[in-house]
């Protein structure tokens, strides 16, 4: 049996009920009241207490028949603060037996935890000056012609440097977790080796400054490992579950190689910094992130030719109401992209005469609104074969919708109300569009090959159907209304025209 599963119950047991002043051995039979709630045995080959310092030996925390996760020694000192510092010894791991084998080792340099009182719960404060965690496996190989192969050999490395944070469990109406890292540097490192699918991969990347600030609430109403159907989920949501997560990192580089007769890869990649936030409850889910930009060159292998892309910058969030029943909730999805361009030896490939524009690529969409949506409910619908319980939008607001390639854009926007007194969604309201370039991109197709002059044909009779002329040459315009009645208009002529 695998035994890999025991290596993440550290969260799990750094939590309890805070004292005045705490003592090494409250802390450790904390651990050991922990793992009993969830199937674990937290245990000591010895175990010697003196004066306030409790030693040791041979720590195992592992559920029933399994070899679980093993720490050579531990030492949790009393402080005259009221706080216990927890020093773990060099050697700590997972040993993985079955059909994949290995082992996965935690080293470190300096690594301590200092447990103290926080809210009326624990708090764990960390830090190591560098910790790693090496895995190595050998797993069952496959064949791409299906005959018996050897096994497959999968290593790797990732590693913290400067590494500091802080675990807390708080206790009261909702249980709180929470977990703050920062660190200077996140690195890692693998490699792969299958001999059946005629593969070898190796990566490395290295990313500066990691911060991540992460708070998990669950309802004291409601063991999470009882939430058993959408019923349970939508009580857990209303009486608090919550997750929240922010991020941030620096500039971050890597490499990635790979050996396959069919898919050579040699990669470097190059990002510049960004941020991140998530949020779900039961008022909204919601990501959101943004990035600087990003530079990826390939030597040639799967194509004939070196490609490099680079882009500037990224940005993309998308939100929705979760249980909007009463009242519409916000919903809204953003995705930008800009300065995407490709190298001119990767254009040569299927435009070697340069008949378009080489000119970087942009997106843009910007929508957002309000709708009566419940989730739970509709997930509930689903698993039991009954119609889907339909969320009702009231409004839609297209403030961005816009895209740039190859010398030609699209630029959009609208705003609509809906209707939804009849059943379904009846919309009200105006878009506009214009485009610039579109044939002279049509012109430039035909002549890389990539578009036959009927399909041209057939594209250029479509424009004319939903655009006029715009006052620009090569320019454009379309404007969309939603009038009642469900009319649709089209440069107010009606659909179908």
């Amino acid at each position: 049996m695998t035994t890999f599963a025991a290596a993440p119950v550290f969260a799990l047991l750094l939590g309890g009920t805070a004292h005045a002043a705490l003592t090494a051995d409250q802390v450790w039979q904390s651990w050991k009241d922990a793992g009993a709630l969830v199937g674990l045995t937290v245990s000591a080959a010895t175990e010697n207490n003196s004066s306030g310092v409790l030693t040791l030996n041979g720590v195992t925390i592992a559920s029933a028949g399994t070899s679980g996760l093993t720490i050579s020694d531990m030492v949790l000192t009393e402080q005259s603060d009221g706080s216990v510092t927890i020093v773990p010894g060099a050697d700590i791991g997972v040993t993985m037996t079955g059909a994949t084998e290995g082992s996965v080792k935690l080293t470190h340099d300096g690594l301590t935890l200092t447990a103290r009182a926080a809210d009326g719960g624990l708090a764990y404060d960390f830090a190591a000056a560098k910790l790693d965690v090496a895995y190595g496996s050998t797993y069952p190989g496959a064949s791409i012609d299906g005959t018996e192969a050897p096994k497959g050999n999968a290593s790797g490395t990732v590693g913290f440097t400067n590494l500091s944070g802080t675990y807390s469990d708080t206790p009261g109406t909702n249980r709180t977790f929470g977990l703050d890292v920062k660190a200077d540097l996140l690195a890692y490192a693998t490699s792969q080796d299958d001999p059946g699918m005629q593969l070898k991969q190796s990566t490395k990347s290295e990313t500066q400054g990691i911060e991540l600030s992460f708070d998990l609430v669950l309802p004291t109403t409601i063991a999470l490992t009882a939430i058993a159907s959408p019923t349970d989920f939508a009580t857990a949501l209303n009486e608090g579950l919550s997750v929240s997560m922010v991020t941030k990192q620096g500039d971050s580089n890597g490499t990635m190689k790979q050996e396959n007769a069919f898919m050579p890869l040699d990669l470097v990649m190059q990002a510049g910094g960004g941020e991140a936030t998530a949020l779900f409850n039961k008022d909204a889910f919601s990501v959101k992130s943004m990035a600087a930009g990003l530079n990826i060159e390939s030597a040639a292998g799967a194509l004939p030719v070196p490609v490099k892309v680079t882009s500037g910058p990224m940005e993309f969030g998308m939100t929705s109401p979760v249980i909007a029943n009463e009242a519409a909730g916000e919903y809204g999805f953003v995705l930008k992209l800009s300065q995407f361009s490709l190298n001119e030896e990767a254009w040569a490939m299927f435009d070697p005469n340069g008949a378009l524009p080489r000119d970087a690529a942009d997106v843009a969409i910007d929508i957002s609104g309000k709708t009566k949506i419940d989730i739970p409910a509709m997930i509930a619908a689903g698993d039991a074969g009954a119609p889907p319980v339909m969320p009702a939008p009231e409004s839609l607001n297209i403030t961005e919708l816009g895209l740039k390639v190859a010398g030609a854009a699209l630029a959009g926007t609208g705003a609509f109300t809906f209707d939804n007194s009849v059943g379904m969604p009846m919309p009200l309201g105006e878009a506009n569009v214009t485009v610039t370039g579109a044939n002279a991109l049509i012109d430039g197709l035909i002549k890389t090959g990539l578009l036959a002059e009927e399909d041209a044909l057939g594209a250029r009779m479509m424009m004319g159907m939903f655009f006029v002329p715009g006052a620009n040459a090569d320019e454009l315009t379309s404007k969309i209304e939603a009038k009642e009645g469900m009319q649709i208009l089209v440069n107010g002529q009606p659909l179908p025209m």
